[in-house]
């Protein structure tokens, strides 16, 4: 019987040690990345906020391609509505600070899903604010999301990222990712196709 009383506090302190280590991996921040985990929503211009600079996504028509490209538009464009994963057009874009990787962008229903990862490029820490990723469509809709968390990565680190956005199907989509100080990483996802989306 006293054996199995001097087996808890073993077991106890077992845990505790577990939850300390896994809290100091995480920097003592439950859900730093949380930013990095959000949906993303339509976001009308705020009152006196200035209209973004005129953009428009590269579309394709079809019937104006060869046959051959023809055939490699339509079958990435049915894999993508049948839930399939297809790369994104832009799977590698980076300011001096940052590289931010996408691996697959995959439709769900109304919404698409975007996966990647961000790295560290710089020589100190890398800020990723709350709202730094974005998206804007090929009707120039902007999407945003407004989360209380951010990231932190070390020189060297990186981090996974898993956004979703309520996107109209044959429509174009761009990732931004906005760091103070840098200019914008823009990265096309996917194409607008011309007799779908404007």
């Amino acid at each position: 019987m006293n054996e199995s009383r001097s087996v808890v506090p073993w077991v106890v302190s077992g845990l505790l040690l577990a939850l300390g280590l896994i809290w100091l991996a995480t920097g003592g921040q439950p859900g730093r990345n949380q930013l990095l985990e959000q949906q993303f929503m339509p976001r009308p211009l705020a009152p006196g906020e200035p209209t973004p600079a005129p953009f428009q996504l590269p579309q394709v028509n079809l019937p104006e391609l060869p046959p051959e490209v023809q055939q490699a538009v339509a079958a990435a464009e049915s894999q993508l509505q049948s839930g399939g994963a297809v790369p994104a057009l832009t799977p590698v874009a980076e300011s001096g600070r940052a590289r931010v990787t996408v691996t697959d962008v995959r439709r769900e229903g109304e919404i698409l899903r975007v996966r990647g990862e961000v790295a560290n490029l710089a020589a100190g820490t890398l800020e990723i604010p709350p709202g730094a990723f974005s998206f804007r469509d090929s009707a120039g809709t902007n999407y945003a999301t407004t989360g209380t968390g951010g990231a932190s990565l070390a020189p060297g680190q990186r981090t996974a990222f898993d956004l979703t956005v309520p996107l109209p199907e044959g429509y174009g989509l761009t990732l931004l990712l906005n760091l103070p100080s840098d200019p914008p990483i823009e990265q096309i996802l996917v194409m607008a196709l011309a007799s779908a989306a404007p």
